[in-house]
């Protein structure tokens, strides 16, 4: 566990963590609050689940604020970073997790769905993150940290739309990277395959699917949660001090 590994520790900092009262974004709050950070969790609807990660984190010491707002809405970005500042007086980490899944396949993509994707998984990232590096900037440090995903290396029947947003991030992600490495603020991607969760239990649910996907990972399981936690731990540490830039693959050895 992180309390073990001193050089893993966030002691001090303040971490911006969208979508964060469920699935992947609940794994990374609560092992960012277990880790030492001060953890802002944004979420869209569902309060009550903020309102219990809020409680179970800050049994670890650290103080958490729960923000509603939809990240693809700019003003909505700007009044939780507002009010980050305003308790905290910095930002030192911001984990763009928040993301949507909206199946169909192209010729059949109503407009409105295609947007709404591309709105909140790519649009959504540009107003935090457009709104944070100024506040990074001056503080002359930072760590950026967006939630990808593997099917921007192999593709996706069905998914054209959320492909699309997520693989224009990797690219964001690495122009980020050159851009701020000057100013001490790093940016790195993490890219999960099959992961429980919200977006996926109903498809892992259907007859025949998970033997079939499990078939193509070589480690012999789906991933939790908590395993792309670990990893944006990793990066949020000091112990990745020199990596930035990148786009890392979570996928169990699967292509």
């Amino acid at each position: 566990m992180c309390s073990d590994a001193i050089s893993l520790s966030l002691s001090g900092q303040v971490a911006i963590v969208t979508g964060g009262s469920r699935g992947l974004g609940r794994a990374i709050a609560l092992l960012f609050a277990q880790a030492g950070a001060n953890v802002v969790v944004n979420y869209v609807k569902n309060k009550t689940a903020a309102e219990e990660l809020k409680e179970e984190a800050e049994k670890y010491g650290v103080e958490v604020l729960v923000e509603q707002g939809n990240i693809a809405n700019y003003a909505d970005c700007k009044r939780i970073l507002e009010n980050t500042l305003r308790q905290f007086n910095k930002v030192n980490i911001l984990v763009n997790n928040a993301g949507i899944w909206e199946p169909g396949n192209i010729g059949d993509i109503a407009p409105d769905s295609w947007q709404r994707v591309i709105d909140v998984n790519l649009t959504g990232v540009y107003n935090f993150t457009n709104l944070v590096v100024p506040v990074m900037k001056e503080q002359k440090r930072g760590n950026i940290i967006n939630i990808s995903s593997r099917c921007t290396r192999r593709g996706e029947v069905g998914s054209s739309s959320y492909v699309a947003a997520k693989a224009a991030l990797n690219g964001f992600t690495r122009s980020i990277a050159l851009e701020l490495g000057a100013y001490n603020i790093r940016a790195n991607g993490v890219a999960p395959a099959w992961i429980y969760s919200d977006m996926t239990y109903e498809h892992l649910g259907k007859e025949g699917v998970k033997e079939e996907i499990l078939n193509t990972i070589p480690l012999g399981r789906i991933g939790d949660p908590e395993d792309v936690a670990n990893l944006c731990l990793f990066l949020a540490s000091d112990l990745s001090s020199y990596l930035t830039g990148e786009t890392i693959f979570l996928s169990g050895g699967s292509i």
